[in-house]
């Protein structure tokens, strides 16, 4: 059966009923009849479908940094907290006639393209995105009236071919999308950063009359020997305009990391020989973060060497300035922003944040 007679049936279902028990169902019984039978044929419908070649635009919605979360939230509420996501996530998508094709832990995966395929797939996947956003903010709201933390997303956007359908066995099967494409959504969202959507070059390609781009990045990602573009999406411009609320004030994704580092001041534009040893436990393409064995003053200057297994070296320095440092134990936690980007040491910290978001 095909997604068009869906409605078909439904009908002549309620019809049915109406003829065995006469005048004794009202119209609010027959539309109650229709939303029990919605998910029974969305299942049906789902999870017997052939194996085909598609076009298909996928999304992946992912909450930014919910591992924290679990770790600091008693489980009823965590739990009450996730199903309202999914929650509103769902309602957004069924809006714009995408297909919820799982949820992964803490993340909502949805289709445009199958099993139906329309001309405006793509257009619906980026209002999409941006109503998601947009419905964040009022969940947070209410999240907060509750005395609960607010959830921040990180979403992905990328089309391209796919392998669509029901996999699995006769003891079970599912409807799903598998291939390069669906493994490329999955890389470009562990870039995303809260609040933020992210276009794949394919992507952007087809819908660049459609939206507003902000900021362009350049990454490698596992599988790609070239590295690729991801575009940020600002706003969807037709058939109406949708903006994504500003909600992010970092500019780069972060990772944690576990290195040492040769640290040397700088002091009236000269770097000191002196060096010490800090440990660099949080990077991002911009900044740092460091455990150092001295307080530097604020907007103090540095030369961070993070080889320190070899020689100081120009390849493999980046300069940094710092931001804050407080103490910790017996050392000092301190943030530092880098001031020299582009440099071979620069291009360096980037394509190291790069490797460890994909290898993840």
């Amino acid at each position: 059966m095909q997604h068009n007679q869906r409605q078909m049936l439904l009908t002549g279902i309620v019809e049915i009923v109406d003829e065995l028990y006469g005048s004794a169902t009202s119209g609010d019984q027959d539309a109650a009849l229709q939303q029990r039978l919605d998910p029974l044929l969305d299942a049906f419908l789902m999870e017997s479908q052939p194996i085909i070649d598609a076009d298909v635009t996928i999304l992946l919605a992912d909450i930014r940094g919910f591992t924290a979360l679990t770790r600091s939230l008693p489980p009823k509420t965590l739990i009450g907290l996730l199903n309202r996501f999914f929650t509103v996530m769902c309602e957004v998508v069924k809006r714009h006639d995408g297909v919820v094709d799982k949820f992964m832990g803490d993340s909502v995966m949805a289709l445009f393209g199958v099993p139906t395929r329309r001309s405006d797939d793509l257009q619906r996947a980026l209002a999409c995105a941006v109503e998601m956003q947009q419905a964040m903010v009022g969940l947070n709201r209410a999240s907060r009236a509750r005395g609960e933390p607010s959830l921040y997303t990180g979403i992905a956007i990328n089309t391209g071919h796919a392998m669509a359908g029901s996999f699995g066995s006769s003891l079970h099967s599912e409807y799903t999308v598998i291939g390069d494409a669906v493994n490329l959504a999955s890389r470009i969202e562990s870039f995303s950063l809260r609040g933020q959507v992210l276009l794949s070059e394919s992507s952007h390609a087809a819908a660049r009359h459609l939206v507003e781009i902000g900021a362009v990045n350049q990454v490698r990602v596992k599988g790609m020997a070239e590295p690729i573009s991801l575009y940020e999406l600002r706003s969807v411009n037709a058939p109406h305009r949708l903006v994504i609320p500003e909600v992010e004030i970092r500019k780069s994704p972060r990772i944690s990391v576990d290195l040492e580092a040769i640290f040397r001041q700088i002091m009236a534009k000269e770097i000191y020989s002196d060096h010490f040893l800090g440990h660099v436990n949080d990077m991002g393409y911009f900044g740092m973060r460091a455990d150092l064995p001295l307080g530097l003053p604020a907007y103090s200057e540095v030369v961070v060497n993070l080889r320190p297994d070899v020689a100081a070296g120009a390849a493999d320095e980046v300069y940094a300035r710092v931001l804050r440092a407080e103490p910790r134990g017996p050392s000092f936690r301190t943030s530092m922003e880098f001031t020299a980007i582009d440099t071979p040491g620069h291009r360096q910290v980037k394509q190291y944040v790069d490797e460890q978001l994909w290898r993840r």
